[in-house]
């Protein structure tokens, strides 16, 4: 074990918390790199989050040494770390780092580097580390910008036509609004203070909430360059009638609301609509896929908008959304 890179974690203990619903092909690489990195393996926590394959017991056969648990359904991504944030809470961690289940540790000391950025900026609530995406070759970009409808109409046409422009990174240690989820330290002080992910966000969005309320408290995000870990994302799954695009859209418009801003929320949801259709035109395939979602969406925002109790804010079961 990689304990010689931890003895800052000795006085800041640290909990890792990985979950998820089902067992993607990296899950194993994700679980033993962590628990080979870290000084004390229990300090891993695995959230089998619903999953339908009984993850929890895999991992304890595979993995024994970590902590595992297992929730009765699928509380999606903020439901099933939330959980195991809690445990981390409960055992009295100061920092829990949240990773997705398709990570790999590149650089078994990352943490190490985060604790110390932690002590340089103590009202830090959220940092984050350089995650390569896929390769080493390829830096995911983290560092965020909140939902702005302004901001995001100047940059969509040029952001489409040159990405590259708009996907770099920070090369130094800096305040950011706010952090990609993907691979993130949480200070348990400021978690005490401005609450866990909403669970009504299910997924997406729920990073850009959290770190608008830490910021309502006097709470700040800082990136630093340190490598970290190789996001194994899946290329499918992001199709523009697939569930996370849902969750995407639902979530933004309920993110305006959340923070006062009635007008971008229904600018952002007519256009997201409008968007919608002019995607169907143009693809001219899986047109059923295309008119269901954006029934589905159009139903959610009408909801949303009208202030609606929630209910039909989420949408259809989740056994309708195959590509999730």
């Amino acid at each position: 074990m990689a304990t010689d890179n931890y003895i800052f974690c000795e006085n800041n203990r640290v909990g890792v918390v990985i979950a998820t619903h089902k067992k993607c092909l990296t899950l194993s690489r994700c679980l033993y790199s962590f628990s080979n990195s870290l000084s004390n393996p229990l300090d891993l926590i695995f959230v089998d989050n619903g999953s339908e394959e009984n993850l929890q017991k895999w991992a304890e056969v595979q993995f024994p040494a970590i902590t595992s648990i297992r929730l009765p359904q699928n509380r999606l991504f903020c439901g099933g770390y939330n959980a195991g944030i809690h445990i981390a809470v409960e055992r009295g961690y100061d920092f829990v780092l949240i990773v997705n289940a398709d990570i790999e540790v590149v650089n078994p000391g990352f943490i190490t580097e985060l604790i110390k950025t932690a002590r340089r900026w103590p009202k830090a609530a959220f940092i984050g580390p350089l995650v390569y995406h896929r390769s080493q070759e390829v830096v995911q970009k983290t560092c965020l910008q909140f939902p702005g409808i302004l901001r995001n109409a100047a940059i969509w046409l040029p952001w489409r036509l040159a990405p590259q422009y708009f996907d770099n990174q920070p090369n130094k240690e800096t305040t950011v609004e706010f952090l990609n989820g993907i691979c993130v330290l949480c200070r348990i002080e400021a978690l005490r203070e401005l609450g866990l992910m909403d669970e009504n966000m299910g997924g997406y969005v729920e990073d850009a909430d959290w770190a608008w309320r830490a910021r309502k408290k006097g709470w700040v995000s800082v990136f630093t360059p340190v490598p970290s870990v190789i996001h194994h994302e899946s290329p499918v799954g992001y199709e523009p009638y697939s569930l996370k695009t849902f969750l995407l859209k639902r979530n933004t418009v309920l993110w305006y609301l959340k923070i006062g801003k009635g007008t971008s929320a229904t600018i952002y949801a007519r256009l997201s609509i409008a968007l919608a259709w002019i995607k169907m035109k143009m693809e001219r395939s899986e047109r059923e896929k295309h008119e269901l979602f954006i029934r589905r969406l159009g139903r959610t925002y009408k909801g949303l908008l009208s202030g609606e109790e929630m209910g039909d804010w989420f949408g259809p079961p989740l056994t309708n959304w195959r590509s999730f």
